[in-house]
């Protein structure tokens, strides 16, 4: 397999994580739900930290 490929497959999986953060969190009440919308939020910057590297390191391949 190609780094090329390799990364791409990264990314598709982190962005489908990143999709389903947002959508989740819509789906929750903001007052019942603070903390785990927090959680998930959390979480949602850590695929836009690994979305970032990704792309940095798919500029050398």
């Amino acid at each position: 397999m190609q780094p090329g490929n390799i990364i791409w497959r990264l990314l598709t999986q982190i962005n489908e994580l990143q999709n389903l953060c947002e959508s989740s969190i819509a789906e929750l009440n903001p007052k019942k739900n603070r903390d785990l919308i927090s959680s998930i939020e959390e979480c949602e910057r850590l695929c836009r930290t690994q979305i970032n590297i990704m792309n940095r390191i798919k500029k050398r391949y």
